[in-house]
C-alpha cells in the first residue's frame, strides 16, 4: 500500500525545484499543492491523496508564511485555524517535514518553532539549513559570514559558482545532491556522535543557537554573524525511502546516497 508524505517548504521556487528534481530518483509521485491556506478545505487541497497509486505520493506545499517569525506570529493570531489544519491532516501522512532557512531568525523563535514541530509523525519535524538551503552547495566553509540580508550571501555564492562555470548554486545542488548530502551526513554525524539521522535536526538547532550571533547595531544595521554552516535536508529523503527504521541508521543512509551518487 502506498504512503503519503507532506513537505512544507519556505519558498515557492528554490526548495521546490530542488526537491522535485531529487524526488524523481525515488520512484514516487510528486504533487505541487501550492501554498497552505488555513481557510481552505484540506480534502480539496490534497485531493490527490484519495486516488489509488502503487507509488508513494509526496505533496510539496509552501508554508502559510515564508519566515519562521511570521509563522509563529500567525499562530498567535489564528491559533484555532492552525490547530484545525493540522488536526484535519492528522493520519493522512506517514511523515510531515517543515523545511526552512535559518535566515535572520532569532534564537527564541527557532526554539519555539522546534518545540511545536519536532515529530514527523505528529505536526511535523522542522529541518533547518544555516544560513539557507543554498549552503548545501558550499562544503567545507569555516570562515564566518556577516550579512545584513541573506541575499548578500546568495548573490556572493552564485557569483562564485558562475565564475566556476555553473549556472547557479541551486543548479549545482540539484546536479550533485547525493554527493553533497553525504558530506553533510558525515559532518553532522561526526560533530554530534549521533548514529540516528532523525536526531540530527535537534543537534543542528542547538549548534545554530550556540554559534550564530545576531546583533542590533542601528536601525539600518542588524547583521547576523553566521559561524555554523549546515543542512539536514537529507533527513526527509532518508525517511521517505524507509532508511531510518533502525536506530543506528547512518550507515544505511550513507549507502543509499553513495549508490545514487554513482
Amino acid at each position: 500500500m502506498s504512503k503519503n508524505f507532506l513537505l512544507i517548504v519556505e519558498g515557492a521556487v528554490t526548495e521546490k525545484s530542488i526537491l522535485k528534481s531529487i524526488l524523481k530518483k525515488c520512484d514516487v509521485e510528486v504533487f505541487d499543492s501550492g501554498r497552505i491556506d488555513l481557510k481552505a478545505n484540506v480534502n480539496e487541497v490534497f485531493a490527490d491523496l484519495y486516488y489509488t497509486s502503487k507509488k508513494d505520493k509526496i505533496f510539496l506545499v509552501q508554508g502559510p508564511r515564508n519566515r519562521i517569525h511570521d509563522w509563529l506570529k500567525q499562530i498567535k493570531l489564528n491559533e484555532e485555524d492552525f490547530e484545525l489544519f493540522f488536526k484535519e491532516i492528522e493520519g493522512k501522512f506517514a511523515g510531515i517535514f517543515i523545511i526552512f532557512d535559518v535566515d535572520h531568525t532569532m534564537n527564541d523563535d527557532l526554539e519555539e518553532m522546534f518545540q511545536k514541530y519536532n515529530d514527523e509523525t505528529g505536526n511535523g519535524l522542522l529541518l533547518l539549513s544555516s544560513p539557507c538551503i543554498e549552503v548545501m552547495a558550499e562544503t567545507g566553509r569555516t570562515e564566518p559570514l556577516r550579512c545584513n540580508h541573506l541575499r548578500e550571501y546568495k548573490t556572493e555564492l552564485n557569483t562564485r559558482f558562475n565564475l566556476a562555470g555553473y549556472e547557479s548554486a541551486v543548479k549545482y545542488i540539484i546536479n550533485n545532491f547525493d554527493k553533497l548530502s553525504l558530506y553533510y551526513i558525515d559532518k553532522n554525524t561526526q560533530e554530534s556522535g549521533l548514529l540516528d539521522v532523525m536526531q540530527h535536526p535537534q543537534f543542528v538547532l542547538t549548534k545554530i543557537n550556540e554559534l550564530n550571533e545576531r546583533r542590533h547595531i542601528s536601525k539600518d544595521s542588524n547583521p547576523v554573524f553566521y559561524r555554523y554552516f549546515t543542512t539536514v535536508l537529507y533527513v526527509c529523503i532518508a525517511y521517505i525511502n524507509g532508511l531510518v527504521k533502525d536506530f543506528d541508521n547512518v550507515q544505511k543512509v550513507r549507502e543509499w546516497f553513495l549508490k545514487n551518487d554513482d
